[in-house]
């Protein structure tokens, strides 16, 4: 796989877009510490699929998103794109003819990441296929990191297997298998808990039944008891129809059909009393029959599996027979055995005990030999050591001695260089104070003041800001609350509109849409005129109000005529002449002295008439109805145009207010950049101020430890010099030859001779004291064999007779248990006769019931039909 571009965009420290060309041959990334050169290496890993947040050094998948610094503000998402040479066609299927493959992995903060192959949405898990499949991957050992030489040299044998797999290519093979086998469980999981919930409803099957059994029993019942419910009815209404025509025909012809009815509803009432009588004894007849039925199928089911038992029996005894008749013979050939080991056992036993008497004893003998012979060695070994440990004594004190002489002149060698170095560096630091720090210090200073001024303004500015937002919310709240109150009464105004458009809808104008009256009497018009407000002007209407001049007739002085406080067509005024405005109170006492023609009506809607009717206020009237909606339409629209003047007041109001508040926001803004700005210069400062602060602290601790150093260096040269001389002078008194080559070779010879014979005699001695051992192991063995097959003859011979025992029970038993069958299949054909007949006699109830049940359902029937008829 050939990776030719990775361009980062707010990966980590790469928060602007960069790109990275990776050319064919070896391409290098060059750069001192903390510039960002591992943070490329983690980018193509997390582009490949890495999904651990440790492995990208952070406790979070959002660590990756740039988090900001002093001068750039942070990011919400990261995203790398990793470009492939796919000219071979090694990537997917479904992208096999793109020669580019690009792969891009996007995370937004908080959202988690989302994965493109050539602007393609795919799974993490494709990604990392793509990869596995060409032997690579966020996880390979192809991408080599700090220490992962070392972890792969001691790596255990299965991640060294993960290499060689990659290696051959196989890994992506082993993701789809692991994937496959995942899927796999899972449908195999899936299938346990489909065969628990299937026994389950297995279980539940057969009451389900019993229940569907019972259901479509009560649904049939249920149905023939509508039908005759249905049909009696019917009858009932045809017996009804048939009734009336008789009467019209006549009493005589009625009676007669009444008196044969009346007998015919008491021949079917003595009949169904009769078949009511019989059915107590058909239903318990027919329910002693079930009973029987049911504790027969109970009884033959047993015998079902009495006789299934009695053959397992047969079979079981018939292969206990079997099995005891080989373990018969298995014990014959164990004695056969038992007799022939005790033999063998027997002869192998005399043999050896005749070897043991017969062997002589040359054990004391060579045990002697061998102790003269370890004494002569421990001589000879002791006269060695001592003279080697002389010579060796003198070697080591002369090369102790240049020993010391090489590592005094080293030690002078390299503290010449290392004291030079120092004065040299000492003398380079030049002076200690720095004059830059006391400007720095002003500087900071300077921009302290400067913070604290932006944040005083800030507060101002954020004070300004707040009192022009609660100014801002108290204008659109009153012109809200302005705009929701005419609103409303907009809505009522058109809702009262449509009401009257909708009650006046017709081909003539009737007089209601052209009277008023003032407020507060809607109710005393409506109950003048009534219904006739419905009435029209033009003489083409079915009824229409031609009008009459007629004068106002004499009121009283409690009547005040109504025509004045009404404004209406001229072809009222007749009508309205003769109707007055009267106290409720006082109408029924002005009532009788009326003159003809004249009524009286009250505010609250009574109506007091000349010729006596009186109408009380609580009566409907649609027509007030509409002259009190017309009265309120009116005055809608009166309180609409007074509102809209305030809610255009209002709105003005809120846009002055609207713009105070982003005059406010903007000057808060710009307040909130001077802090910013204060800030970074503070920043700055103080950190000019703390780098010159920690390079003079610097300056100072590196000018003491040199002082230090160079105190040391000397006192340390001045004691190597003295004890270079005195290891000088040791070297020259050794002595020219310390060593004795013919005493040391002579005690050797020696040693060596007295070593070998010493050793010759010790193995003497061992070879026989293992023959001696050996001997008498082999006659404890063969001891022991003699007692186990003693017992196990013995065992064979017990066992033997308890399996003939154990073989004429089982015949006994066997012979029994085949008689068993046969007598329980002649028991089984008795209870299935039993049944035979019990089912029959069930089967002979249940019609019987049934007939004399539906004999009593044609009897009632018949008698409230002859009760119907008469």
């Amino acid at each position: 796989m050939q990776f030719s571009r990775l361009r980062l965009s707010g990966f980590k420290s790469f928060v602007d877009p960069t790109e990275f060309t990776i050319a064919p041959g070896l391409t290098g990334i060059v750069g001192p510490n903390g510039c960002g050169k591992s943070n490329l290496f983690e980018a193509l890993r997390w582009v490949m699929g890495a999904n651990s947040a440790k492995a990208m050094r952070g406790e979070g998948m959002d660590d990756v998103i740039f988090s900001g610094s002093g001068v750039r503000p942070s990011r919400n998402h990261a995203e790398v794109a990793l470009t492939i040479d796919n000219i071979g066609s090694g990537g997917p299927a479904r992208f096999a003819g793109d020669p580019v493959l690009e792969v891009v992995r996007r995370i937004d903060r908080g959202s988690g990441s989302t994965y493109r192959i050539n602007g393609r949405e795919v799974r993490a898990r494709d990604v990392q296929l793509l990869f596995a499949d060409a032997s690579t991957g966020a996880n390979s050992p192809a991408l080599v990191r700090q220490g992962q030489i070392s972890e792969l040299i001691a790596a255990r044998p299965q991640n060294r297997r993960l290499i060689l797999e990659e290696a051959a290519g196989v890994s992506g093979l082993y993701g789809r298998r692991h994937e496959a086998q995942l899927r796999v469980r899972a449908a195999e999981a899936n299938l346990v808990r489909l065969e628990d919930l299937a026994r389950e409803l297995e279980s539940g099957l057969g009451r389900l039944k019993r229940e569907a059994r019972t259901a479509a029993r009560y649904k049939k019942l249920a149905a023939e008891i509508r039908s005759l419910h249905s049909a009696v009815q019917h009858a009932r209404w045809l017996e009804a129809v048939a009734a009336r025509d008789a009467a019209r025909t006549g009493a005589q012809a009625a009676r007669t059909a009444a008196e044969v009815a009346t007998r015919q509803a008491a021949a079917a009432a003595a009949k169904a009393a009769d078949a009511q009588t019989r059915l107590p004894a058909l239903r318990d007849e027919q329910t002693a029959a079930a009973a029987v039925a049911h504790h027969l199928e109970i009884e033959m089911d047993r015998r079902d599996r009495a006789l299934e038992s009695a053959r397992a029996d047969v079979d079981r005894l018939t292969a206990d027979l079997r099995r005891t008749a080989d373990d018969i013979a298995r014990q014959d050939r164990d004695k056969a055995d038992a007799a022939e080991a005790l033999g063998r056992v027997n002869a192998d036993l005399a043999r050896l005990e005749a070897e043991i008497a017969g062997a002589p004893e040359r054990i004391p003998e060579l045990q002697a030999a061998a102790m003269a012979a370890d004494a002569a060695r421990a001589d000879a070994e002791a006269t060695l050591e001592g003279a080697a440990a002389r010579i060796a004594a003198g070697q080591a004190d002369a090369r102790a001695a240049r020993s010391r002489l090489e590592e005094a002149r080293g030690r002078l060698a390299r503290i010449s260089p290392a004291l030079a170095q120092a004065r040299s560096e000492r003398q380079g630091l030049g002076p200690l104070e720095d004059p830059a720090l006391a400007g720095a210090v002003d500087v900071l200073s300077a921009a302290e003041r400067a913070r604290s001024e932006a944040a005083e303004a800030v507060e101002a500015a954020e004070r300004r800001r707040g009192d022009t937002a609660r100014a801002e919310a108290d204008a659109r709240q009153a012109s809200r609350a302005a705009e929701d109150d005419l609103a409303r009464k907009v809505a009522e105004a058109r809702g009262l509109e449509r009401v009257s458009a909708t009650a006046a809808r017709g081909a003539y104008a009737t007089v209601l849409d052209a009277i008023a009256a003032d407020p507060g009497l809607e109710a005393a018009l409506a109950a003048a005129l009534g219904d006739d407000l419905s009435a029209a002007l033009d003489p083409r209407a079915p009824s229409f109000w031609a009008g009459r001049d007629a004068g106002p007739p004499d009121w009283p002085p409690q009547v005040t005529p109504l025509g004045p406080a009404i404004r209406a067509p001229a072809e009222l005024a007749a009508r309205l002449a003769y109707t007055g405005l009267v106290e409720a109170a006082a109408g029924p006492a002005l009532q009788a002295n009326l003159p003809p023609g004249a009524r009286l009506v009250s505010r609250e809607g009574h109506l007091w008439r000349w010729d006596g009717l009186t109408i009380k206020a609580e009566a409907p009237r649609p027509a007030q109805v509409r002259l009190e909606q017309r009265s309120r339409l009116a005055a809608l629209e009166a309180e609409i145009a007074g509102l809209q003047p305030t809610v255009a007041a209002s709105k003005t109001a809120l846009a002055k207010a609207t713009a105070r508040m982003a005059e406010a926001d903007q000057a808060a803004r710009a307040a909130r950049d001077r802090p910013r700005q204060a800030d970074r210069a503070l920043t700055e400062a103080r950190e000019t101020v703390e780098r010159l602060t920690r390079e003079g602290a610097r300056r100072e601790a590196r000018a003491q430890a040199l002082d230090e150093t160079l105190a040391r260096l000397s006192a340390e040269q001045a004691e190597v010099a003295a004890a270079l001389a005195a290891s000088q002078a040791a070297v020259d008194a050794i002595p020219a030859d310390t060593t004795d080559a013919a005493e040391l070779a002579e005690a050797r010879a020696a040693a060596a001779s007295a070593r070998e014979t010493a050793f010759a005699a010790r193995g003497a001695l061992d070879r026989e004291i293992g023959v001696k051992t050996a001997r008498l192991r082999r006659l404890e063995g063969l001891r022991r064999d003699l007692a186990d097959w003693t017992r196990r003859a013995a065992s064979t011979s017990a066992r033997a007779g308890e399996l003939a025992a154990e073989q004429a029970r089982a015949q006994a038993a066997l012979t029994e248990a085949r008689d068993a069958p046969a007598a329980i299949e002649a028991a089984r054909l008795k209870v299935a006769d039993e049944l035979a007949a019990a089912a029959a006699r069930r089967a002979k109830a249940e019609d019987a019931l049934a007939g004399a049940e539906t004999a009593r359902a044609d009897a009632e029937r018949a008698a409230r039909a002859a009760d119907a008829r008469s």
